[in-house]
């Protein structure tokens, strides 16, 4: 009676670690799930390839053969899922697309210190993060926190403990960043929440330029397991039932990514607007005076000189003061005088 059958040994819900809490326990965490995923997301093939009739037909995302699209739009968006081969009621979940922007555009994006501007354009249920504490290492950023979700319909509020870590890039300029959840005595359970689960890894490729418009994208693919029932050891239910999660993911995923999309792009537009903003301004700054302008009639003989020392190679140089040859009036009207030294 969990609404997602019976419950999994503590090691699928969550990665068990210390009350003490070190660097390398919360980093050992991740890699053991990064590495799974990584498997799963580039080495098990879709259930529409030529090996769909090698592996027999039917239904591969269930049998754990292969990825069953649930969704696909013309624009590049999937979203697939694929069946665990120990819990049938907590499938892998695969979300690919094409994102405007760098890498770094959208690794910006997804990161923990955007989350509360972010977040809530992906997951209308999102109510808000706490962040536990912070960790370093092999020179890797971690970061524990707890997530917090609004009341999923008529169900209850749920809350995520994990590790978010900001991995290297790979050696095929492949960057990578998770997020993995953990079992602590130091932060359990709290009052109010039911306590669900969430691994999630997020790999983010380099493209070529639009062809169109030549601006740079990256390929994101994101693979993750989530519960939302507290279905760990010592858990006690959640009474969502499993199906829906598994019947609703692909129209939800879509519009959770489709939405991430949307942002990007304004995001991506506003940062060239800002970029252009601040070269116009240092263009405008280079061609600012040395010496307070003075204003002076048109009338060559009622003008005021500012006399300037020079030196010779300046001096004599064909372009004058900021593209003006000495003494001769800009288009406000105003003069300079250069002196020789």
């Amino acid at each position: 009676g969990r609404g997602g059958g019976a419950a999994s040994p503590a090691l699928e819900r969550g990665k068990p670690i210390s009350d003490r809490v070190t660097a390398e326990e919360l980093y050992d965490a991740y890699e053991q799930i990064r590495e799974e995923y990584n498997a799963k997301a580039f080495t098990v093939e879709d259930e529409d390839r030529s090996s769909l009739g090698r592996n027999g037909g039917g239904d591969c995302g269930s049998s754990g053969r292969c990825w069953r699209v649930l969704k696909e739009t013309a624009d590049g968006i999937q979203i697939a899922m694929l069946n665990h081969p120990s819990d049938p009621n907590c499938p892998y979940v695969r979300m690919r697309a094409v994102m405007p922007g760098t890498v770094e555009d959208v690794w910006d994006f997804l990161s923990l210190s955007n989350w509360e501007r972010t977040m809530p354009k992906m997951d209308p249920f999102y109510e808000g993060l706490t962040v536990l504490g912070k960790y370093t290492h092999r020179s890797i950023d971690m970061v524990l926190a707890r997530k917090k979700t609004k009341r999923i319909v008529t169900f209850g509020k749920r809350d995520f403990t994990f590790v978010s870590v900001s991995d290297v890039p790979r050696h095929d300029g492949v960057w990578v960043s998770g997020t993995v959840s953990v079992v602590t005595p130091k932060f359990p359970r709290e009052r109010g929440y039911t306590r669900a689960f969430q691994d999630s890894v997020a790999f983010y490729e380099p493209l070529d330029p639009d062809p169109r418009t030549g601006e740079p994208r990256t390929a994101l693919t994101i693979v993750c397991r989530i519960d939302l029932n507290d279905s760990g050891e010592g858990g006690d239910g959640g009474m969502i039932p499993m199906w829906i999660y598994t019947k609703t993911i692909g129209a939800t995923g879509l519009l959770s990514i489709g939405n991430m999309r949307k942002e990007l792009e304004i995001d991506v537009a506003n940062r060239k607007r800002r970029e252009e903003g601040q070269k116009k301004r240092r263009a405008e700054e280079t061609r600012c005076p040395l010496v307070p302008w003075v204003e002076s009639s048109r009338n060559e003989k009622d003008r005021i000189d500012v006399e300037i020392d020079l030196p010779e190679a300046v001096e004599s140089s064909s372009l004058g003061l900021h593209g003006l040859s000495p003494g001769t009036p800009d288009s406000r009207g105003f003069f300079l005088q250069a002196k020789k030294e």
